[in-house]
């Protein structure tokens, strides 16, 4: 394509990796809308979002506990009486509503002391239960038939209301049906509804209608699913609620201030006790009677949790993508991998937000997107590090240097590799053996090869440790530049230490090795104006640095001694602060007109 032409190979392979990065993101939405894997770890994750606070003072509970059965004995053996004293106490101490999450499905002689006792109050909400739930198409839950309480107590009760529990597919229960029905179409409100609707001196409706995912009740708009679920805002622990022992209620040992006004729930809380159940908040089961003791909370104080559906997640996801598929490729894998962190912390902080503010947002899939797409970028700069070391190989072998590498093959993408170059500001290192002509007449070539891998390598280590480009060679001559090809700030004083970190390293390793030839090396360093690029022909070109101020490098390398560093006025002026230097004689050097004042670097601070 012309246009991508134009942009340079470079800049087109980042076009494709922004495809790459793009289409696999998006792969991974549509995997996760249609497949939804690591459902439990998501709504695991979601769990963690609750926040421990204490519940509405309103609710008491009078649990059915460990001590209540020890008194009285086998749940199963108890007399109904006991119950109809309970109610009594309840009532004369001013409760409001008195919901029983028990069952009384099974005739008992004492009936109607209990049915006398419900009816006197005037406030009791007994629960109903749905057993074989029925498969339909609708989201509506419904069951084949629903175990109701004794013909007396049915009638004496105040309203009646279900108590199913529908935990989700990992067995936890988040959510609880405000309504559910039976096979002939009847509907029974979720027992906390009776219960509330007691509570503010209501009456239950004869229809509900749900409008817009609400259901309205009690003045307030109650967030529902498809299934008229609730989700339940927990509170901190089943122990949070103001609780009541069941056997002091039935003896009336309790303070009546502490049920005034206010709703009673009574349930099983006993050990081993078949009605418990997980929840977001629990490390063990809890009692059922604390699920409605939540359900009750999150309406009455209006603390509404709404999930934001695959809808929102969708379009967070899709963000996501284009977020990084249009920045990871154009960045260094440091800023992508600050970028791609900063869009995971923000989006957990959004989740908090979010949750804080009654919506419940998808935590699992976005998070996992994101490190995903930086992997998936990695995995583009890899493969194109791989092709660029190649083109590298292939095309410019010819160039020593790793840095003027990467300059011609920028220059080939663009279309400007050709000869010449550019003036620019260079720090020019060079650093030869003194008296290598005696040390060559005294010694083998095997040997002075030998020499010279020994020491060169300390040379060029040093060079490309503190950023320095390898020029050339030539025997006991090496040349390095500083601000070239690629700009650097502090190029002189890169320079300067390169060279004295040299000399440190050469007499440390003939210190440490006796058998090294001692020869010493003198350097010399010279910043100033030149003209760096291209020399050549078009079948065989060199990058280099040329001009007056690289000719003064080599005469002050020349006229260094053996173990020191010299440099010129200006590498002086711009590395003053960081260097202790011996001001020297001016010296004269050929083709200046006057002496030019040179530094004995002395200590590097």
């Amino acid at each position: 394509m012309p246009f991508l032409a134009k942009w340079g190979r470079r800049k087109t392979r980042q076009l494709f990796h922004t495809g790459i990065v793009i289409a696999v993101g998006c792969l991974f939405i549509l995997l996760a809308a249609l497949i939804q894997p690591f459902t439990s770890i998501n709504s695991w994750l979601s769990d963690q979002l609750f926040i421990p606070e204490p519940p509405s003072p309103n609710i008491v509970i009078a649990g059915i506990d460990d001590a209540t059965l020890k008194t009285y004995g086998r749940w199963s053996e108890w007399q109904r009486k006991l119950h109809a004293q309970a109610i009594d106490n309840l009532s004369e101490a001013g409760a409001r509503a008195i919901g029983f999450d028990i069952l009384f499905t099974d005739t008992s002689a004492d009936d109607s002391v209990l049915a006398q006792a419900i009816e006197t109050a005037g406030n009791v909400v007994l629960p109903v239960v749905g057993v074989e739930p029925l498969t339909s198409n609708k989201p509506e839950i419904a069951y084949e038939r629903f175990l109701l309480p004794t013909e007396p107590l049915k009638q004496a009760c105040i309203s009646l209301g279900h108590a199913n529990m529908v935990p989700d597919g990992d067995g936890v229960v988040r959510r609880l049906p405000l309504l559910v029905g039976d096979s002939s179409g009847r509907t029974y409100p979720a027992f906390a509804l009776a219960a509330l609707h007691t509570l503010f001196l209501k009456s239950l409706p004869q229809e509900y209608t749900v409008q817009n995912n609400r259901l309205h009740l009690l003045d307030r708009d109650i967030p529902v699913d498809v299934s008229s679920g609730l989700r339940i805002n927990f509170t901190s622990a089943d122990d949070s609620y103001t609780t009541l022992s069941y056997g002091d209620v039935i003896t009336g040992n309790f303070d009546p201030s502490v049920v005034k006004h206010k709703v009673v729930l009574v349930g099983m809380t006993a050990t081993g006790e078949l009605d418990t159940w997980i929840t977001p908040i629990s490390t063990s089961k809890m009692p059922g009677v604390w699920i409605h003791a939540d359900v009750i909370d999150t309406i009455l104080r209006q603390r509404f949790l709404v999930d934001t559906g695959w809808g929102t997640t969708l379009m967070t996801m899709l963000f996501l993508v284009i977020i990084t598929g249009l920045a990871l490729p154009w960045l260094k894998l440091k800023w992508g991998g600050a970028l791609v962190s900063a869009l995971f912390v923000g989006y957990l902080l959004a989740v908090f937000f979010a949750f804080d503010n009654g919506y419940v947002m998808t935590v699992l899939y976005p998070l996992m997107l994101l490190p995903l797409a930086y992997v998936t970028n990695v995995l583009c700069v890899v493969v194109a590090e791989q092709s660029d070391r190649k083109s590298i190989k292939d095309l410019f072998g010819r160039y020593v240097s790793p840095q003027v590498a990467t300059e011609i093959l920028e220059l080939a993408d663009v279309g400007k590799l050709e000869l010449g170059g550019e003036e620019r500001t260079v720090s020019v290192f060079f650093a030869d053996i003194r008296g290598f002509t005696e040390i060559c007449e005294q010694m083998l070539p095997s040997d002075i090869v030998n020499m010279l891998n020994n020491y060169l390598p300390i040379i060029v280590k040093r060079i490309l440790d503190n950023d320095g480009m390898v020029n050339k060679f030539a025997g006991d001559n090496v040349m390095a530049v500083w601000n070239a090809p690629k700009f650097q700030q502090e190029h002189a004083r890169l320079a300067v230490k390169a060279a004295w970190e040299t000399q440190q390293e050469i007499m440390k390793r003939q210190q440490d090795d006796p058998s090294l030839p001692r020869i010493q090396f003198g350097i010399g360093i010279n910043t100033g104006e030149a003209l760096a690029g291209n020399v050549g022909s078009l079948g065989r070109a060199e990058y280099t640095v040329i001009g007056d101020a690289v000719n003064m490098a080599s005469r002050i390398c020349s006229a260094t001694p053996g173990g020191e560093v010299w440099i010129g006025p200006e590498t002086y002026h711009l590395v003053r602060d960081y260097v202790k230097v011996a001001e020297l004689e001016p010296q004269s050097f050929k083709g200046k007109a006057g002496p030019v004042a040179v530094y004995r670097v002395e200590g590097f601070r």
